[in-house]
């Protein structure tokens, strides 16, 4: 498991320079204008590299070659899960410390706001990520990419749905209680895509 970790995170290595160089311009860009989205920018695109790690896998056939040795379809699946995971806590830390330093450089206050902006985008990005490794896993990674689009697009439709029909919604309750069903629903959507990304993969033959 450890191994198929490091492999991902090995091949990711070029594309951490070219990201990194990305993260600093938007940093230099963004914060002195007091746009804070930047943070979650990070997160997103840190989280989204996992999809890269298996268009690689796929050109090198990789799938093919690991399964003939000691590893089984269970690890395989799991090990990109963990490196979802990785990536995205690692934007989150990326994040604040971007935050930290940049807000101190531009002579700002670090507000708890820009915390709660890193806290929510992460779980965001898991929950695009338990719907795009089943996905991927289905249709391949550029078809995947196609309807990955589609998912960001439906909660767009939903808010914009709310907006024009004037349902209220309750933004004075407590939002711990908001984050609270914000994290069970990113971990139950973790364990489902898990258990049908497994189910997906135990099907396929390479």
């Amino acid at each position: 498991m450890k191994g198929l970790i490091l492999k991902d995170l090995l091949n990711l290595k070029g594309t951490f320079k070219t990201l990194g160089v990305m993260m600093l311009l938007f940093t230099v860009i963004f914060i002195p204008a007091g746009n804070d989205f930047v943070f979650g920018i990070i997160i997103i695109m840190l989280a989204m590299m996992v999809i890269t790690t298996i268009s690689y896998d796929d050109l090198a056939k990789w799938d093919t070659y690991a399964l003939t040795m000691p590893v089984t379809r269970k690890e395989m699946v799991l090990s990109k899960y963990l490196v979802l995971g990785i990536l995205t806590i690692s934007g989150a830390i990326l994040s604040l410390i971007v935050g930290i330093i940049g807000t101190m450089i531009v002579g700002r206050s670090f507000s708890m706001e820009i915390l709660a902006i890193i806290g929510v985008v992460l779980l965001i990005a898991l929950v695009f990520g338990s719907v795009m490794l089943p996905l991927i896993y289905k249709f391949g990674a550029e078809k995947a990419r196609l309807m990955l689009m589609l998912c960001f697009l439906i909660p767009m439709g939903i808010i914009f749905l709310l907006e024009k029909t004037n349902i209220p919604i309750p933004i004075d309750a407590n939002p711990w209680m908001y984050l609270s069903l914000l994290i069970g629903f990113t971990l139950v959507g973790l364990i489902l895509s898990y258990g049908l990304s497994l189910k997906i993969y135990e099907k396929k033959e390479f």
